[in-house]
């Protein structure tokens, strides 16, 4: 990968949507070789897909929350972590090292929905203590980073 393809990136980073010609003319390059380019990002997995952003509030999902989970797993098994992946109220699971075995990121319309699905946790076999922290303003939610652009000479 090269400068090429980080500004590439960083363009459709911002509007998944851009067309190839529109990427092109941005960058002072040939629609074919953004096409090419994009074609080549996908296939070695640099891009893994384009995803619909949906508005939470505008939907009803007003509460986000981040929840570390201790667990009895031992390092490495992530068998909890499964069962919380297929919950739709949580949006991430990291299995993680440090003071908590897994750290969740959810979204639920209200603290009484909160309250319903940290029961449902609660249930799970192994989950032994939970700490929830309750998000009061993002001021941040990317979904990837801006990518680094070398200077032409430091590729």
């Amino acid at each position: 990968m090269d400068s090429i393809d980080r500004s590439i990136m960083n363009v459709i980073r911002l509007d998944a949507r851009i067309a190839n010609v529109s990427i092109a003319r941005r960058l002072g390059l040939a629609p074919s070789v953004v096409l090419d380019r994009m074609r080549k990002l996908k296939r070695n997995g640099y891009i893994r897909g384009f995803e619909t952003r949906f508005d939470d509030a505008k939907l009803g999902l007003l509460l986000t929350a981040f929840v570390e989970l201790d667990t009895g797993e031992r390092i490495g098994e992530t068998g909890i972590g499964q069962i919380l992946a297929d919950m739709p109220e949580v949006r991430e699971v990291y299995d993680v090292a440090g003071a908590c075995s897994y750290l969740l990121k959810v979204v639920v319309r209200d603290t009484e929905a909160l309250r319903n699905l940290m029961s449902r946790i609660g249930q799970i076999e192994g989950v032994e203590k939970s700490k929830t922290t309750l998000v009061l303003h993002t001021i941040k939610d990317a979904l990837s980073a801006e990518i680094e652009v070398e200077s032409p000479g430091q590729e």
